[in-house]
């Protein structure tokens, strides 16, 4: 049995799609279709059935799969065992928040291009969780960076996840900074700037006001971190960020973090998150390495 037509019906798995395989591997549609036919005449048993346009594994193949990966594997481990091991080649697509993206992302991709040139790296900066979700079980990514409460995804892989600081912050002219003791109360009656209502952290700390009995009424609700940073940098407003944005401009002095003498209950956690279902291949296994020791190096 041919290895390619081992790799192309993982593909074919990973992706849902005869077509999105091809694209993926840069086949034509009907060299895939002839690689299947080619290893379905030889297991002698059909692997894929074809219904209203849709791709689903027939039992044969759910039985196959696990034999599949495993093949996969034999041959990672037969060719790294006389490969230099730093010479990896292929390509690692990512997709981040934008917040993240900008942030975090690229002193973690320039230490994986620094250690392996030859791979190529693609970051999409996207908000839109479902439509990222989407991607990641088609295939279009490798990995999903997701900032929420840290919370078990039992439909997905976990590789790696680290607890990230959240922070007021404010401009170093504000009269929040002249206050003794800061409170919620205080944070409410200031010109608060939301991060999104709709966005984890910001729907979190909106019900620590609520419990509290604290009206909730930011001046601006906007849905952009780094519009927040500049309206912040011009002397206006306080908001509730994570720390990684504006970790630079408060080191320089350009904003400043307020405590609060109240304790609040509002956690993010980023998650490095893959598919189950998929060949973890050289590459994504490297990354995972570089990531898990960004992820406890805090």
């Amino acid at each position: 049995m041919e290895i390619r037509n081992v790799t192309t019906f993982v593909k074919i798995v990973e992706s849902g799609s005869f077509t999105r395989a091809a694209e993926n591997l840069g086949y034509s549609q009907a060299a895939v279709t002839a690689q299947i036919k080619a290893m379905e005449s030889e297991l002698g048993v059909p692997l894929f059935d074809r219904i209203n346009r849709k791709v689903y594994l027939t039992q044969e193949g759910k039985t196959f799969l696990p034999h599949a990966l495993n093949m996969l594997k034999a041959e990672e481990e037969a060719v790294n065992s006389v490969r230099p091991q730093n010479n990896l080649w292929g390509e690692l697509r990512i997709c981040a928040p934008s917040s993240y993206a900008m942030s975090v992302m690229p002193s973690l991709l320039l230490e994986f291009r620094k250690l392996h040139p030859h791979v190529s790296i693609s970051l999409n900066a996207s908000d839109f969780i479902e439509d990222s979700l989407q991607k990641l079980n088609r295939s279009e990514i490798d990995f999903l960076v997701r900032l929420d409460r840290q919370m078990p995804h039992p439909e997905l892989l976990t590789a790696a996840g680290r607890r990230e600081d959240l922070v007021f912050v404010t401009w170093p002219g504000s009269p929040l900074l002249k206050k003794r003791s800061l409170t919620l109360s205080d944070i409410a009656q200031a010109d608060f700037i939301v991060s999104g209502r709709n966005i984890s952290y910001s729907a979190q700390l909106e019900r620590e006001f609520v419990s509290r009995g604290i009206e909730f009424s930011p001046v601006m609700d906007i849905g952009s971190v780094g519009a927040i940073i500049n309206m912040l940098l011009s002397g206006y407003g306080v908001s509730f960020l994570p720390e990684f944005t504006v970790r630079e401009q408060i080191k320089k002095g350009e904003l400043a973090a307020l405590k609060l003498k109240d304790e609040i209950s509002v956690e993010l956690y980023a998650s490095y998150i893959c598919s189950p279902d998929r060949w973890i291949n050289p590459v994504m296994k490297e990354f995972i390495r570089i990531v898990q020791a960004h992820c406890t190096d805090k």
